[in-house]
């Protein structure tokens, strides 16, 4: 078998991008979930015309495209908004200053999918493939970045199955830019350890104009090399300094940041604001320290869901000979997620629909995965048994957040809720919609009982509801906030069993 293997490491690593690629487009089919009508439509609106304002013309080749009932409501309402000239024709579309319309999400992504939508949909194929070619392409730069950074085509090969199995293959499919975002920023880094700061730069720079928070690469980048060559190279803080502060890293960061912000000026200039979706879709509230505790290690969604094995890398490395001196680097790459985890926190969505990690977390988790590919760089050798256990622990964990929804709670959660409610409480958006099994069911009056109304193993209810205090103790009741716990936006409160009442008599809703 070995005489019919390129004989180059080079040789080798183009062989699997090649095989890689073929199985992922001959075996799977793109998914149109998420935010995909925005990309798709933009998409053909920049592969017919050239321009990212879609018309209705693009509207009728779209619904052709997609004719799923789901996707007929949406082309029909989009038509008819469009056709009355309304501002806002469906959600997540807005008419610009110029009266075009456009979708609310920049058009990076769209861009680079419209050449191979166009060859793709002349050639008689399924052009919405052309969203798999781009992350394919990302995924070969990584891929690239990985061996350049191990020196061995094995590690680089493994580095990249490990990506793959640590959230990336469930969005690989997605007509939305995760997968490529999280394959450019984890290559960025890869590519600024190895002093190519312009190509780091480009490459973050254009996954920041699907997602802003991407734009702190800028400064952490430098911060993280330099913390890299105290502890790797044994350098002291002063000459990793020297070798990081240079006119190419300030430069390579400026273009960062202009990339970045190319998409403010465009919502500035057609929508009167530098963000449309920052405008109709955040809440500034929102931002807590629970939602961020959510964002890392919520059972149902958070980075923990897909990152277990990189995470436990990582307390491996701060346990291990010589920590001290890789705590800099640990932790300056560790703030670089927090620092994007944190705008992502203000969504108004936060259960939204995901395939399992959710979707914020698998680009804001990559510096957390860097750490664990950095770390197992600095193994002279690699067991088979360590690989195999790798790679059979995150193929574990894609097929069990397969086994669950965005409206249904995980195993995991389930567990801890029918053992130890009292330690688990999901951000309430989290648990409404997962209790209720609805999504978008979140509204002020709503009470969420887990898991019956005749099992009240844990209730959530807003304390300025009226109408909640009703339904847990009738007219007139009242709830003893006594019993009750957690301080949320919205005045959200947990109560653990049936409630406790200091006017009236526990009653509990039915849910529909």
């Amino acid at each position: 078998m070995q005489r019919f293997l390129p004989a180059r490491p080079a040789g080798r690593l183009a062989l699997f991008i090649v095989l890689v690629s073929l199985a992922a487009l001959l075996l799977t089919r793109p998914s149109k979930s998420g935010d995909f009508q925005e990309y798709a439509l933009t998409t053909i609106a920049l592969a017919a015309h050239g321009t990212p304002d879609i018309r209705l013309s693009d509207v009728e080749f779209s619904s052709r495209l997609s004719p799923e009932p789901g996707f007929v409501i949406v082309h029909d309402k989009l038509r008819a908004g469009m056709e009355k000239g309304d501002p806002h024709p469906f959600p997540g579309f807005i008419r610009g200053s110029d009266g075009g319309y456009y979708a609310i999400h920049f058009f990076a992504y769209p861009l680079l999918a419209a050449l191979p939508f166009k060859l793709i949909d002349a050639a008689g194929g399924k052009p919405f493939k052309a969203y798999q070619v781009v992350n394919l392409a990302a995924l070969a730069i990584l891929t690239v970045a990985l061996f350049r950074f191990t020196g061995k085509v094995e590690r680089a090969m493994f580095g990249a199955v490990f990506f793959l199995l640590s959230g990336g293959l469930l969005y690989s499919n997605w007509g939305s830019p995760e997968f490529f975002s999280a394959c450019a920023l984890l290559s960025g880094l890869l590519f600024t350890l190895m002093g190519r700061p312009y190509v780091a730069s480009v490459l973050t720079g254009v996954a920041a104009m699907q997602n802003p928070p991407l734009v702190f690469f800028s400064v952490f980048a430098p911060l993280i090399r330099m913390a890299y060559l105290y502890a790797h190279d044994g350098m002291d803080a002063r000459t990793a300094l020297r070798n990081v502060a240079t006119r190419h890293t300030v430069l390579a960061s400026i273009l960062q940041v202009a990339l970045a912000v190319v998409p403010f000026g465009f919502n500035q200039a057609l929508f009167g604001m530098p963000s449309v979706i920052a405008h109709f879709s955040t809440y500034a509230p929102l931002v807590t320290p629970a939602r961020l505790v959510s964002f890392y290690f919520d059972l149902n969604q958070g980075a923990i869901v897909g990152l277990p094995v990189a995470m436990l890398l990582i307390l491996a490395q701060l346990a291990a000979g010589n920590r001290l001196r890789w705590l800099p680097h640990v932790l300056a790459a560790s703030l670089f997620s927090v620092a994007m985890a944190i705008p992502s926190l203000s969504t108004v969505n936060w259960n939204s629909g995901a395939s399992g990690m959710m979707r914020y977390a698998v680009w804001g988790g990559m510096p957390l995965f860097y750490l664990a590919i950095v770390y197992l760089q600095r193994l002279p050798r690699w067991p088979v048994a360590l690989v195999l256990a790798i790679l059979v622990a995150q193929a574990g964990m894609v097929k069990y957040v397969r086994s669950y929804t965005h409206v249904e709670f995980s195993p995991a959660a389930r567990f801890m809720l029918g053992h130890f409610p009292a330690w688990y409480e999901p951000e309430p958006e989290v648990f409404i919609e997962r209790t209720l099994e609805q999504d978008g069911s979140v509204h002020g009056d709503v009470v969420a009982v887990y898991p019956s109304a005749s099992n009240p193993v844990k209730i959530l209810f807003s304390a300025d509801s009226r109408a909640a205090h009703a339904a847990l103790c009738g007219d007139g009741g009242e709830v003893s906030l006594a019993q009750a716990s957690g301080e949320y936006p919205g005045a959200w409160k947990y109560v653990d069993g049936p409630p406790v009442c200091a006017k009236g008599k526990p009653t509990l809703p039915a849910h529909p």
